[in-house]
């Protein structure tokens, strides 16, 4: 049996979801929020965010099996680091997804990844938000008031 993640992951977790939602709600719900056991499918194997955001305009396009989101959210552990920068980073690149936020609770920061044109394809273009900063999306234009202060208290 997998161990459950570090208690951060469920506090960062709760306060983006409510971010996330907030926004949407007073956007008109122009999609939804998914978590675990949500996957991503990559023909007969699947991966797993810590949450994503796919849009009504994308999940119209990709029908009943999910093959991309538009934002996948990372919840970075000492344990899973590395994994979740290269491997799995690479993955959702080669899935198309076009943002995604890696939230490390031990460093208190948050790297957004955006997918750009490449020479050799596609690459991510990195942008990244410390406490005092306010992380914004480049997907969901608007949603730029996530406080990296607040995300990271009583941690």
């Amino acid at each position: 049996m997998v161990p459950p993640p570090d208690p951060s992951h469920a506090d960062v977790d709760a306060y983006l979801n409510g971010s996330l939602a907030v926004f949407l709600r007073a956007n008109g719900s122009p999609g939804r929020i998914y978590h675990p056991r949500e996957a991503i499918y990559a023909g007969d194997t699947f991966i797993q965010p810590d949450m994503m955001y796919v849009s009504d305009d994308l999940r119209a396009k990709m029908g009943k099996k999910r093959t991309s989101a538009d934002i996948v959210f990372e919840y970075i552990s000492k344990s899973n680091a590395i994994y979740d920068k290269t491997t799995k980073a690479d993955t959702y690149l080669a899935l198309g997804v076009p943002e995604l936020w890696l939230v490390d609770s031990h460093t208190k920061n948050v790297e957004i990844r955006n997918r750009v044109a490449a020479e050799s394809g596609y690459g991510w273009e990195s942008r990244w938000f410390n406490p005092g900063d306010y992380a914004a999306s480049l997907v969901l234009p608007g949603w730029q008031w996530v406080s990296v202060a607040n995300l990271f208290a009583g941690l």
